[in-house]
Order: C-alpha cells, then structure tokens, then sequence
C-alpha cells in the first residue's frame, strides 16, 4: 500500500508542476497582453554613433547616420541577426544600379544625416537621410534617400520605410533592383517557410560552398551537407520565389529557443510588375528579403530605366519586420500560423495611419474606384457575360498590358468578385489607366480614359466591357489562358537533383532543377507532335520549348506541330487566325509557318523577344506575350494540315518559350464555334 501511495505522491507531483508551467505559460502571456497595451512605451537611447529603439519587448540598433540595423534583441536573445558578418553586413538597404553602358554598382545606401522625426512613449520613427548632388559624381546612384523606421508600444517588431526621389535634371540611369536585406544568425535559424507547402528545413551557407556548382552559380547540388538528410538535393534560392499577391509573410524559425522572424509586406502598392511580378522571398544564409524592383522573371524588359532628367519619387513601404516567439512545450511551426495572424492584422490595418512622411497619404487622403467588368465576345455568348473574378487595377498610363513592365509608379489591383464586381480603395492621388486580365479569356484589357484620383474621391465607374482579341469561332485550342503554362505536362526532375520539398506536390512541380533538360530525353531526335482530337495537352505538351541538348555543349533549335484536320468548310471563304499567347520567353523567336516547314521566309515571326529567364528560375511564367496571327486561307486547304511552332534560337539551353494558350479561329462567316 506504501509503494502504491508512493507512486501516487509521485504522479501527482509531476501533475502538479505540468499544471504550474502551463498556468506560469498562460500568466506570461497575460503580462505580455498588458504590457502591449499599457504599461511599457518606447524608449530611444541616443548614443554616438548608434541609436537604440526599445519597447520592452523588441530592442532595435542602429548605425548613425548610417542607418543599418546592426542588431534585433529580442526574448533573451542578444541579437538574431548574424553577429560573425560586419555591421553593415545585417540589415540594410540596397540598390543594383548602372549610368548606361557603366557596369552594374551596387549602393547600400547609407545615411549622411540623422534626425528624430517622433519621440514619446507610443512611437520612434527615426530617418536616416542620404543627399545626392553633382559633385557626387559616379561615386553613388543619383538618389535622394530618407529611411525611415518606426517602433511602436506593444509592437513586437519594427517598421520599415524609405522615400526615393531624384530631382530635375539628374544624370540617367538604370536602376534593376531595390530591396532591404536581412541576415540571421545561421547557427540558430534553420527553418524557413514561405507558405503553408513550402516549408522545410534548410542547408547551411557552409553546405553550398562545398556543394558542386550546377548550371549557374545560384543552382548548387548538395554533396556532404551538415544535416546528413539534405544529401543529394539542389538548392536554389529561385525555387523559394513567390508573385507578389502572393508574397505577405515569410521568414525563419530557430527551434531554440523557439523564436520567429518575419517579413510582413501589407500592400502591393509600391512593388514594381503588378500582381503576377515574381521574386525572391527567403534563401540560405538565413536570409530574409523584401523586394521592391528587380528584373526577376522579367529581365531588362520591365522598365527601370530613368531617362531625360525627369523627377521621379516613390515611397517603398512600410514593410513590418515581426517577431515572435512561444514556450518550449509548444510545436515551433505554430509560430508560422501567429505570423499569419500578425500578417493580417497588418493588411487590415493599410495604410497605416501613424508614419510621419507627408509623402505616406493616410486613408482619407486616398480615393477609390468601383464598377463591374464584363466580357463581350459572341462567339461564346450573345450576351456581355460576367469578368468573373478578374483582376483589375490601376497603374501609370500606357499601352495595354504595360502595367507588367511598370517599375516606376503605384499599382492597386483586387480581384472582381464572381460578378465581375470590383471595388479599388486606398487609391493614392494621381494619374491611371484602369488595366485587367480575366482567367479563361485571352488578352488584356485597358480602359482608355484616364482615371483621375483626388484625395477622398470617389469615381464610380459603372459597367464595362472588355472585348478580347477575336475574328472568328473556335476551331481548335491549347490549353488554358490563364497567363501560366502550369496546365502542360511538368516531368519529373533527375532522381539526382530533387528538391524534395516538391517531391509530391503537383502545384510546385515545375520548381525542380534542371527541368528544361527533360525535354532532350523525352524527344531526342524528333520533336513534339500534337494532334488536336487526339492529343491531350496536360500530357503531350511539354511546358517549355527548349533547345534540343546535342552533346558537347551544343543545342539544336526545335520545331514543333500542330496537326488538325479542316472538314465541312472550304478554307478558301476567309481568312483564318491563330492567336497564340505566350507565358514566358527568354533569349527566343518564334517562327510559324502552316503546311510548309522548309518555306524559307515563316509566315510569321516575333524576331528576338525575352529576357525574363523564367524557365532556368523554375518559374511557371515569366511575362505576358500575346500574338494575333493573321492566316491567309491559301495556305490551308481542305483535309489534314499542320502548323509548324519552331523556337529558333538555341545559344543557351535555358532559352525558350513557355506557351500560355494557343487558338485557331475560322473566318468570321463560317458560323458558330466548333468545341
């Protein structure tokens, strides 16, 4: 009975302390509640040349006048950035610059002056401010620079903002990339998510070094990694990038002691390409990055080019830096669902209403825009038919499309509801065209009139209809216009070079390395023949036309068929159109040509196009092309014909097309559409 009371006395102990720790866990929160709302306000601490922003629960250096953030305090731990990397080497700003025809520069962007801009218990907004002038000279990029950051009470982080301005009359320039870096500490922080599928544990920066370079330098296979299960997998920091839409919160997690550091963009709005703009999110080091610019997936075709001395200003954030963190009983990945939360508290909360820059309007100096988009194509109804869940936006004036190539100005897209409904609020003042894409129809779409916004105006646009490219019915497609090519067939990579974070996951198939080669092994000698009726294009078309890999570090431009039959009609009534759209091209031409493949001179062709490099950046798109081919109907007749698809370009294996959708129309008199 002694040792049964003992055992008891034992069980009830361990119950006892179990309960203690949740209950001192549930009390800290408790006091951190408080805390957040009450009891701590912000304090700077001004020293020679750092600055101290603390709110008791985030405790935040900086250089001065500098302004780098060299050091991040943060629930015992002294400092999560990377103590072992210079001062200058932690978080900061930078830009990728060039005079044209100079080599590329980059600029960190450091402050000459420091100012206080607010100072009480609630909030610190600091700036750090960098003066450009002729006297300058090539030294840096012709940029007035204000950085600023902002701690506010109860605020588990830091918030991040910079206005860029260059005057009348300043030097030209190109200007490809602006982003703010951070780098962890690589001995803590080894788990990166980037989304709810794309988690893992990731390699140190010692496990590429001595990995084995692959086809280019971001590209390495790792052969002797300091976690023996990453053995054999690629790392590539392009597999990790993420459209801009898509891009709110990513970062690290350190398992211990379980803390999480995050990278919160609220708004789209400063970010340069629109909503399908592709980029780098977080990678080895651990490094965490907010993009703003870059000629990612797009290359030297979005414009960053500032030309004829024209003044130019942006504001690039605020971005919010967060950290959290939970007791050592809990499951550390549950710090990626808090930053989910923190993540939409900040997207609830744009614009913010507390940065100090007149440049940064707040709500009520902002204006909204509000119709319904149709589309009008009668070949699929009679009727003007809903734009279901379109996306719609505002961007600088220009041709249609060309908010994809847009670096410069604000962009403001939403996604009409099923509808075609669409309400665009938070507009800043200014000067736009209202552009739009609707998945399922091809094209763009502009609405001609400028859009002129007033703080606190209203414009209400009604309905409008978009009517997409279109001479005659549907005889035949490929595909789904959806600006992707994620529908065609996606191999499976080398067993050799996995990443198997997309081992069994479909949507991110296209994200493995070396992907383009597949198609030499798929078709080594004769290439890709699809046969409309028969063919099927989620299995027979292949998601990239590449150069054939001949050996030797040769390629062999491609050519690819189309087979159909036209039956019951003579093709001699009209002309035909092939309207072909294009998803990705980089370093390519296309060249079509119908019933003659040897025809000297193609009947069409697009010259060289491309840059955007998608398909070596495991991107499923790169930007938007889009071609209506006029057919003469001498050249189809009646019975079996083919078109002939040749990427004719072949310097680079990574050079190539990706197809977005492919559509044959009849002659407008032929009737009706033919599914």
């Amino acid at each position: 009975m002694e040792k049964v009371d003992a055992s008891l006395l034992r069980w009830l102990t361990l119950l006892i302390w179990f309960f203690f720790i949740v209950k001192l866990t549930a009390a800290s929160r408790k006091i951190f509640q408080s805390e957040n709302g009450k009891s701590l306000g912000v304090r700077l601490h001004k020293h020679h040349h750092r600055m101290v922003m603390d709110n008791g629960l985030v405790q935040v250096t900086l250089s001065s006048p500098g302004g780098d953030i060299t050091g991040i305090q943060y629930n015992g731990i002294q400092n999560v950035l990377e103590t072992r990397n210079r001062e200058s080497n932690r978080g900061y700003w930078d830009v990728v610059w060039n005079l044209p025809g100079n080599h590329i520069a980059y600029d960190r962007l450091k402050g000459t002056d420091f100012n206080v801009i607010m100072e009480d218990e609630d909030q610190v907004e600091l700036s750090f401010k960098k003066s450009w002038n002729f006297t300058n000279g090539n030294s840096s990029a012709p940029l007035n620079v204000d950085k600023r950051y902002i701690m506010r009470r109860g605020s588990s982080g830091v918030y991040l903002y910079a206005i860029l301005e260059r005057l009348e009359g300043w030097p030209d320039m190109d200007m490809d990339q602006i982003r703010i870096v951070f780098k962890l500490q690589n001995d803590m922080f080894h788990f990166m998510a980037i989304s709810d599928d794309r988690q893992r544990i990731m390699p140190m920066p010692r496990d590429r070094i001595n990995g084995e370079p692959l086809a280019y330098p971001e590209a390495v296979l790792l052969t002797n990694p300091t976690n023996p299960q990453l053995g054999g997998e690629v790392d590539d920091k392009y597999q990790y990038s993420c459209e801009n839409k898509d891009n709110r919160v990513h970062g690290w997690i350190s398992e211990n002691p379980p803390v999480g550091f995050w990278m919160i963009t609220p708004s789209d709005e400063f970010r340069a390409g629109g909503p399908l703009k592709q980029d780098l999110t977080s990678h080895v080091g651990p490094t965490a990055l907010s993009m703003f610019t870059s000629t990612h997936y797009s290359g030297k075709d979005l414009n960053t080019k500032y030309r004829n001395g024209k003044p130019w200003k942006k504001v690039l954030g605020p971005v919010f830096v967060y950290l959290n963190s939970i007791s050592s009983l809990e499951d550390p990945t549950t710090l990626w669902e808090d930053a989910k939360d923190q993540m939409s508290i900040e997207v609830n909360s744009w614009p913010y209403n507390f940065p100090q820059s007149e440049d940064f309007p707040s709500s009520d100096r902002r204006g909204t825009v509000s119709g319904q988009l149709l589309v009008g194509d009668k070949y699929i109804s009679d009727k003007p038919m809903w734009a279901s869940y379109a996306y719609v936006g505002l961007a600088a004036p220009g041709g249609v499309g060309s908010w994809q190539r847009d670096a410069m100005g604000y962009q403001f897209w939403v996604q009409a509801n099923e509808e075609g409904h669409f309400l665009i609020e938070n507009i800043r003042a200014g000067h736009y065209n209202l552009y739009a894409w609707v998945p399922g129809i091809v094209g763009d779409c502009r609405y001609d009139v400028i859009i002129h916004i007033q703080p606190g105006s209203d414009a209400k646009l009604g309905a409008l209809v978009y009517e997409p490219p279109r001479n005659g019915p549907t005889l035949w497609e490929i595909g789904i216009p959806d600006r992707t090519a994620a529908e065609f067939f996606v191999p499976d990579t080398y067993p050799t070079l996995m990443n198997k974070l997309f081992i069994n996951q479909s949507t991110h198939k296209f994200r493995q390395y070396g992907l383009w080669e597949r198609y030499s092994d798929l078709y080594p000698k004769h290439d890709l023949i699809y046969t409309i009726g028969i063919s099927n294009y989620h299995q027979d078309w292949f998601f990239a036309q590449v150069p054939r890999n001949m050996g030797n570090h040769t390629y062999q431009a491609t050519t690819w068929q189309i087979k159909f039959e036209i039956e019951n009609a003579t093709p001699r009534t009209g002309n035909y159109t092939l309207q072909v759209a294009l998803a990705s091209a980089s370093a390519s031409e296309l060249q079509v040509r119908f019933n003659d493949r040897r025809a000297r001179r193609p009947h069409f062709r697009t010259r060289l196009i491309g840059r955007d490099n998608a398909i070596a950046r495991h991107g499923i798109h790169g930007l938007y092309w889009f071609y209506s081919i006029n057919v003469a109907s001498r050249l189809l007749r009646q019975g079996n014909n083919t078109v002939y698809l040749t990427q004719s370009r072949s310097k680079s294996p990574v050079g190539g097309i990706m197809y977005d959708y492919i559509r044959l129309e009849g002659p407008p008199e032929t009737g009706p559409s033919v599914e």
